[in-house]
């Protein structure tokens, strides 16, 4: 097929099924891996030459990578170190000896199961790290979790990948000798990197900015990631290690927001190019005709790694929610085991059908990472009510802790104890009042539990059983700051379940969440968007010297009405007040309006115009040169030029205008 005509018919396929996949609620990456198949040569065959959009997949790999050590710090990168070590470790590890005797069960050749254990052990650090952007978890408990032993995971194909012609009956042919000069070589590269990200790339970039070209800022950008990238897979790493190394070290100048503005739509456009080339590698003939065996091999993929992921976790000291999220969140087959299998099919280690059958598996598990991902509440809410002695067992004291204080009342619940957290947290101590924190992070329970401080509670919110040892039904106040938006609604539920009377307080990201959250029992709720939004509307408008007054006039009208859709009301006709007050919200735009020369409205009183009378309107700005008001003088005559400012429906402006127009 003409390759224009191939691009043109991807294309048309691939909007008619992400727009089925929108409607529908998929998650993007299952409309790819979808189109892909349709397309591929086991398809369509629209394309059939697979290497060079597994190429440019490859690409997309490197961008997503990089963009995630662009908005990730070595702050956070190092707090994960546990979970790098430990939690890889024992992931892999227990993985590669569970799926190794299964397949020796089966009857298969030592090599073929170990590489099989091998292939098994990684996950798809790409879908895994899209779906935590896309929930905006990369940086919470388990995102930092996942994302250590992902790390892991990628170091770990070096020590296979050296393994795999041992197993294919071709260890004579390494050359011992040449270790010293590998380490060697390793070992000035990584210098080579150090320098670059401390002394070379800060000054580098510098010097781009002042030129002030996007082009250039673009490109340099672009070079230090495929430099270093190169600079690490000469050293015998992987090209997405190196990727995301240099991400961390642009991430932590000052040109990260500006390189990340930059990046993203390539990232996007690669990375679903390679998700389409994976989707194209499944043979859809074999899946049918081998039904049975590939149900076998999906079902012992999940099993395996759901339990493995799980257990790392749990190593870790991570809470039941977070075990079981890792869990599901590892329970797929990675990129890089694409590398291995091909690599085994090569050696003739591993035959073809076996290898069409591992496809198979691998792009199904891909496939329902999302939805895998997404049952994890209801999969923790099971086993709660399947082993309800679990929750007791993970709010019991550690040697060395100190026990919370008992008969506390009239105390405040946090839940979180992240920045928002230890805000409220001083506030309260200041205040004298006593607070008890519920937090899931043990390394945070470790630091901040002591003799001074002992209200703090390691545990899951969601459960009714952490939430009354947090005295939640003697509580006056609970504060929802959990980073996890999943979480929020379910906390919010149980809490006001197990005590009706207490006040909550919720934060949530999102202005579309906080109906939801006041509709299951929130009193408040705080958006950081409309917070934020506030934020720049102030100083937006102080850049325009309007005096402080009137700004603080304007947002303290802008809080009423955020109130209004942020605090729940519990009269029932005060609640439709809201509701139709939300729908004129969002029906109602800002309209500027001149008064013309000549039009009806020129030389009257503001008071003579009857806008509260006629119109509804009973607040709006002024402007007249330099003047600004937001509560003009009702007596206070118009002249041709001045502005007035009304936040009214278009249907209502329309009806106004004419009074300020000239007459024709």
């Amino acid at each position: 097929m003409d390759i224009m005509l191939a691009v043109v018919c991807v294309l048309v396929l691939s909007i008619i099924l992400l727009y089925l996949g929108q409607h529908f609620r998929l998650p993007s990456i299952v409309s790819f891996l979808i189109i892909g198949m349709l397309a591929g040569p086991f398809g369509f065959a629209l394309i059939t030459d697979q290497t060079v959009i597994g190429t440019i997949g490859e690409i997309g790999i490197v961008l997503l990578l990089f963009t995630i050590g662009l908005e990730f710090s070595f702050q956070s990168f190092l707090r994960s170190w546990r979970a790098v070590l430990i939690g890889g470790i024992v992931q892999v590890c227990t993985t590669i000896v569970a799926i190794t005797l299964i397949t020796l069960a089966f009857q298969m050749p030592f090599a073929e199961a170990l590489i099989f254990g091998f292939i098994v052990s990684l996950s798809s650090t790409a879908i895994v790290m899209k779906i935590l952007q896309e929930k905006g978890e990369v940086d919470t408990i388990q995102g930092r979790t996942l994302l250590g032993i992902l790390i892991f995971q990628d170091l770990a194909i070096i020590p296979m990948i050296l393994v795999l012609p041992l197993l294919a009956g071709t260890g004579g042919s390494l050359d011992l000798s040449a270790v010293p000069y590998q380490v060697t070589k390793i070992a000035l590269i990584i210098l080579v990197i150090i320098v670059l990200g401390y002394w070379i790339i800060p000054r580098l970039l510098f010097r781009v900015a002042k030129e002030r070209s996007r082009e250039l800022f673009l490109f340099t950008i672009a070079g230090i990631c495929v430099v270093i990238a190169w600079l690490t897979n000469e050293a015998g790493l992987s090209f997405t290690l190196g990727a995301f190394i240099g991400g961390l070290i642009i991430g932590g100048s000052d040109y990260n927001i500006d390189a990340l503005g930059h990046i993203i739509p390539f990232r996007d456009v690669f990375a679903a190019i390679f998700f389409l080339s994976i989707g194209m590698l499944l043979n859809t003939a074999t899946v049918l005709g081998n039904f049975g065996y590939v149900a076998l091999i999906i079902l012992g993929i999940f099993v395996v790694k759901i339990l493995t992921g799980a257990f790392s976790a749990a190593v870790l000291g991570m809470q039941t929610r977070v075990c079981v999220f890792c869990g599901l969140a590892l329970a797929q087959i990675g990129e890089f085991s694409f590398v291995l299998a091909k690599s085994g099919l090569d050696a003739g280690v591993i035959q073809v059908p076996v290898y069409q059958l591992f496809l198979a598996g691998a792009v199904v598990t891909m496939a329902f990472t999302p939805f895998v991902m997404g049952a994890s509440p209801a999969v923790v809410d099971l086993l709660y009510r399947l082993f309800p002695n679990r929750i007791a067992r993970e709010i019991a004291l550690r040697p060395g802790e100190t026990a919370p204080e008992a008969g506390l009342s009239n105390h405040i619940v946090i839940a979180g104890y992240g920045i928002t957290g230890k805000s409220v947290a001083r506030a309260a101590t200041l205040a004298g009042i006593p607070y008890m924190v519920i937090e899931l992070n043990p390394e945070i329970i470790r630091e901040e539990r002591s003799q001074y401080r002992p209200n703090f509670i390691f545990g899951d919110a969601v459960q009714e059983e952490v939430l009354e040892h947090a005295g939640i039904r003697q509580a006056r106040t609970l504060v929802v700051a959990v980073s996890e938006e999943e979480a929020i609604p379910r906390i919010i539920h149980t809490a006001r379940q197990l005590a009706p009377g207490v006040h909550i307080l919720a934060r949530t990201r999102h202005v579309r969440n906080a109906q939801n959250l006041l509709d299951l029992g929130a009193d408040e709720v705080i958006s950081e968007e409309f917070e934020s939004a506030l934020e720049i509307f102030t100083r937006a408008l102080k850049r325009y010297q309007i005096p402080d007054e009137e700004v603080a006039r304007i947002i303290e009208r802008s809080k009423r009405l955020g109130n209004a859709l942020f605090t729940r009301c519990t009269d029932p006709d005060q609640h439709q007040r809201v509701q139709n007050f939300e729908t004129l919200f969002k029906a109602t735009h800002v309209h500027t309006v001149r008064v013309e020369a000549g039009s009806a409205a020129e030389g009257k009183a503001i008071a003579e115009l009857g806008l509260k009378d006629r119109f509804g309107i009973r607040e709006f700005g002024f402007r007249r040169g330099s003047m600004r008001f937001t509560q003009p003088d009702p007596s206070l005559r118009l002249e041709a030029g001045d502005t007035l400012v009304f936040f009214i429906s278009d249907e209502k402006a329309g009806k106004i205008i004419p009074l300020f127009s000239a007459v024709k």
